[in-house]
């Protein structure tokens, strides 16, 4: 896989290494920098001979963990120990994300939810000063009701909105540029009738950022 930024998100990656340990259950994100993360997880696993298990966002993780011979779980038979994941944007200052440009934002937000801490594995090139700031919000719609749920979201300060196309949950994905993006709009997108999940991640208590 071609990745740009590669030294520096490998960098990053390994920093979580000793985090590792057997019998482990780890959420696993999606994007470049969790997929160097997995690698570099995968060769400990069978250097060390650990078992642990992922519960995995995207089937590009799912492929690369049964490559190693990581045991893929679930959240109904798991409860996570920790998680990682990237992220597009990270603004400091408020320790909000964007994430989801990878259209998995509804497994990541789950994992999440779900783990006491997540680690999100960042290169400098993803800070930004405001949220936004370089990216877009990708919303994850029901595929009838895109065409409501983008009428609502403009009603929220949408200024730009983009169709991209499905989600691996055959969901639709709208990239949404924001006139301003508050603590309360990760929730008021969420009411919207016909969203799935927002690529908001804003007010979460258990993420640390590794850099």
């Amino acid at each position: 896989m071609e990745i740009e930024n590669r030294e520096a998100k490998e960098r990053v990656a390994e920093k979580i290494l000793d985090k590792v340990k057997d019998g482990q259950v780890i959420g696993f994100g999606s994007g470049t920098t969790s997929y160097i993360a997995v690698e570099k997880i995968g060769e400990k696993v069978k250097r060390e001979g650990l078992n642990i298990t992922a519960i995995s966002t995207s089937n590009e993780i799912k492929e690369l963990c049964e490559k190693y011979g990581i045991k893929i779980g679930n959240l109904i038979e798991n409860k996570i120990d920790w998680a990682f994941d990237g992220a597009d944007e990270v603004d400091l200052k408020n320790m909000w994300l964007i994430k989801g440009r990878g259209a998995a934002m509804f497994k990541e937000k789950l994992n999440i939810i779900a783990s006491p801490i997540t680690y999100i594995l960042v290169d400098e090139s993803k800070f930004v000063d405001y949220l936004g700031q370089k990216c877009k919000v990708p919303i994850e719609v029901f595929p009838t009701a895109l065409k409501y749920v983008a009428d609502e979201l403009k009603k929220l300060g949408a200024v730009e909105i983009t169709y991209r196309g499905m989600t691996e949950n055959n969901n639709g994905i709208l990239d949404v540029k924001f006139e301003k993006i508050d603590k309360d709009l990760e929730k008021q997108v969420k009411l919207i009738t016909g969203v799935i999940e927002s690529g908001l991640f804003l007010e979460y208590k258990n993420i640390e950022v590794v850099r």
